[in-house]
């Protein structure tokens, strides 16, 4: 059985080149996550200055082998919080309409 992990990674104040560059990598790993389902949901404040992400893993390790790879990591501090529970809106289809 999986646990869920919220990420909650702090950006830097200022982003300096080398960061801008790694976004769009940043992206495509994140996108193939969501793709997986090992993303849950990724979120960005209107600041700029927060990122979460829930994640689904095995265990922590799991959890951090995963981060390790993200290109943003060495402009990034990052806390792992396991959670007890992970709970999400229904999704269902939306509703039929007949003409």
């Amino acid at each position: 059985m999986k646990d869920v992990f919220m990420i909650h990674f702090t950006l830097p104040e200022h982003f300096n080149s080398e960061m801008w560059d790694v976004i769009p990598a940043q992206r495509v790993v994140v996108n193939e996550l969501l793709e997986k389902r090992v993303i849950l949901n990724y979120s960005l404040d209107m600041d700029r200055r927060n990122l979460w992400g829930f994640m689904e893993g095995k265990d922590m390790a799991e959890i951090n082998s995963i981060i390790r790879s993200f290109p943003i990591m060495k402009f990034v501090t990052v806390r792992i919080h396991e959670l007890a529970f992970y709970d999400t809106a229904p999704v269902g289809l939306p509703e039929l309409i007949l003409n």
